[in-house]
């Protein structure tokens, strides 16, 4: 018997360990990244500087991760954007398409060619893929363990200020965004994006 959903760790039906998961791998959304880069690739007049020194960023991978989560919470509407007017729909259906349509690019720039060959079944005429080809991938573990030593907690006073509007979120995690993009942040008073940057100060 192949996989089924209660096997996906962040892919399956709506638990409150499956949001968890996805808060826990969320954390690590927004990070800093060096002056030296960001004035190679010759950003430094549009780039948000952070305390340090360094700038603002959050890495590709991050935010197709954000996506994919996205994506698969908007099977689940009423659970993950409750209450959304006729307006907010079409804006959340853009944001979807804007998401797969990145994760399409990536999927092109990046083109996994590990051949997955196929196999009979018993259950099926059609041939399936047999999707366990070995790979080579990055460690998960040490990627993620040096993100964490240069995350960036957007909630914490002073770090989002735009020029001219102000503070982004000047509540923190409370904050109530009126305007169009108020679902990038906070929904209700619940971050779309973490909360256990606030333990630990950062």
């Amino acid at each position: 018997m192949g996989e089924e959903a209660k096997d996906y760790e962040l892919m399956g039906h709506p638990s409150e360990e499956l949001d968890a998961a996805w808060e826990h791998l969320m954390q690590d959304f927004f990070t800093e990244v060096p002056y030296e880069y960001v004035e190679s690739v010759g950003r430094l007049d549009e780039g948000i500087p952070t305390a340090s020194g360094n700038f603002l960023a959050t890495y590709s991978f991050m935010h197709q991760l954000h996506c994919l989560k996205r994506v698969h919470h908007s099977y689940w509407p009423e659970r993950y954007f409750p209450n959304t007017t006729e307006e907010e729909k079409v804006r959340l259906q853009e944001h979807n398409l804007h998401c797969l349509q990145m994760l399409l690019k990536a999927i092109m720039c990046h083109a996994d060619t590990v051949p997955e060959t196929l196999r009979w079944v018993e259950e099926s005429k059609f041939p399936l893929g047999n999707r366990t080809s070995p790979h080579e991938c990055v460690n998960w573990d040490t990627l993620m363990n040096g993100m964490r030593k240069n995350r960036v907690n957007p909630f914490k006073p002073g770090v989002l200020v735009h020029p001219k509007l102000g503070p982004v979120v000047p509540d923190g995690r409370n904050t109530v965004i009126e305007d169009k993009d108020r679902h990038r942040f906070v929904i209700n008073g619940t971050s779309v994006l973490v909360s256990e940057l606030e333990k630990d100060g950062r």
